[in-house]
């Protein structure tokens, strides 16, 4: 404190980032300037921290000093599910006359419950923790009112931190720190995932054999399994988009296909999650099959989606429903079209083709009003990935390389909106990634200038493996292009290309 400046007054009416940083906050509503440049959350509510509860005398040493000046304790106290989702219902409280503890209303179909019990974290954990909920999780989502992460993962992983769930969210935390430069949270990272393997499979065996779970319920326990596996795919995807993340999308394939049966017995909180889980992992199948280095699993994926409601997928991919399936049917059609090797086209599958360029052409995406505060986001994001699609069937059912007239054309309209794609979130990269391997042309300088900074942004924005991957894939089909133009038209350039499996969703 001897370094202050004479005369300086402090205020404790800046913003909590400011004041957990020690710095001066410039107090702009509803955003600091410190925060809008940095990225954080910025909030200006007052949050109760009981830190003589958790900063003791035999705190642990050798921690980074912006752990020790943390003061998030995470020692919630009558706290309930809106402090992760503001927009949800708080638990009812009985009133009463005298001063006795108040009694909360529980709902008993919810798989957990509404009030969460206290709870403390290690000066660690509530780090990565913290760096989740408040710089991860709203980068996740374009609109932050919509955002299962919070809403949902961090619920279910609160109420059970000797689950797996818990610690997939650390993981997830140390891997994007430990990406960016903080290299002490490297050995951090693979100690939670590690654990978080051990914990799920612990938790599979015992569901298997019927045994309770963490004194849990059963059902929880099938929450849990999907959650956590959602989380190591984001994880893997996050980390090096190696072909682990596909082991994990297997699973979680034939667990859910279970879980569906049970669709009509759910609670709306367990349904909330399934939606969740069925649009994350159909969408990344989907997606990934377009890249040419997996085969997607087609089964039921039409049938599957339409168990999701509209907005769910929507605010979880930015495109429609509809958009999706049309996408599936174009994978699903040149699977079939490859192990006939007939050319022309089998009338039947022509005519498929012709009513699904018709069906992309005519398709209106309208974005629900509940969206509205994001809705040029959506609106962008949804054009260009119909476009994207488009130039996807030209070039994979039709064989059409990026010289011919029509691909020149859909390549101008997507190009126009490339710079207007939001970066926040990772939904632009199929399009951009479509783009770059089967529109642009090689003396196309410029455009390509255009994708590699879009690119840039959007790795400078969240440190994504799958971002680094994709600008590889990229770069070696353009040298393909470039040294072999002869040999290099249509999406065969992307097919049989020994990267492994890239997440494109």
């Amino acid at each position: 404190m001897g370094n202050r400046v004479k005369g300086e007054v402090r205020t404790r009416s800046g913003c909590r980032k400011c004041r957990e940083r020690r710095v001066k906050c410039p107090e702009q509503r509803p955003i600091c300037g410190h925060c809008k440049r940095l990225g954080f959350v910025c909030r200006y509510e007052v949050k109760l921290s009981w830190q003589h509860v958790v900063m003791c005398d035999d705190s642990p040493r050798g921690l980074p000093d912006d752990l020790l000046v943390s003061i998030h304790s995470w020692m919630f106290l009558n706290m309930d599910q809106a402090d992760f989702s503001p927009d949800s219902l708080r638990a009812k409280r009985r009133p009463s006359m005298c001063t006795e503890d108040p009694v909360y209303q529980f709902d008993e179909l919810a798989p957990y419950p509404r009030y969460l019990p206290p709870f403390r974290l290690g000066e660690a954990e509530s780090y990565l923790w913290s760096y989740f909920d408040e710089f991860m999780a709203p980068s996740i989502v374009i609109d932050p009112g919509f955002n299962p992460y919070r809403n949902i993962v961090l619920r279910m992983a609160a109420h059970s931190q000797e689950g797996p769930l818990f610690q997939c969210v650390l993981a997830a935390a140390a891997n994007q720190l430990q990406s960016i430069g903080r290299n002490e949270y490297k050995s951090v990272m693979w100690l939670h995932r590690a654990k978080a393997l051990r914990l799920l499979r612990t938790q599979i065996f015992r569901m298997a054999s019927g045994e309770a779970s963490y004194e849990i319920s059963h059902e929880f326990s099938k929450d849990q399994v999907i959650a956590s596996t959602i989380m190591l795919t984001f994880y893997e995807i996050s980390k090096d988009c190696s072909d682990a993340w596909t082991v994990h999308a297997d699973f979680a394939r034939s667990f859910l296909t279970s879980r569906l049966r049970d669709l009509k017995n759910l609670s709306a909180e367990q349904e909330a999650l399934l939606s969740f889980a069925v649009t994350y992992f159909v969408s990344h199948d989907i997606l990934a099959a377009t890249g040419g280095t997996l085969t997607e699993a087609a089964e039921r994926v039409t049938e599957t989606c339409k168990l999701v409601d509209e907005s769910t997928i929507l605010a979880l991919t930015g495109c429609s429903r509809d958009l999706l399936i049309l996408i599936s049917e174009i994978n699903q059609m040149s699977s079939e079209i490859g192990q006939s090797h007939q050319k022309p086209l089998p009338a039947t599958i022509q005519r498929r083709r012709d009513d699904i360029e018709r069906s992309l052409h005519q398709l209106n995406q309208e974005i629900p009003d509940e969206f509205r505060s994001c809705q040029s986001e959506f609106s962008t994001v949804a054009e260009v990935k119909r476009l994207s699609a488009i130039l996807y069937l030209y070039a994979r059912i039709d064989g059409a390389g990026p010289h011919e007239p029509h691909m020149i054309r859909v390549t101008s309209q997507i190009l126009s909106l490339v710079a207007t794609i939001p970066i926040r979130t990772h939904t632009g990269l199929w399009p951009m990634f479509i783009v770059a391997t089967l529109g642009i042309r090689p003396e196309c300088d410029e455009d390509r200038k255009l994708l590699l900074s879009r690119l840039a942004a959007l790795q400078q924005t969240r440190q994504l493996a799958n971002v680094k991957k994709a600008r590889k894939i990229i770069e070696d089909v353009w040298k393909s292009r470039d040294l072999r133009p002869e040999e290099s038209q249509g999406w065969n350039i992307l097919h049989g290309r020994r990267h492994g499996a890239i997440s494109l969703a």
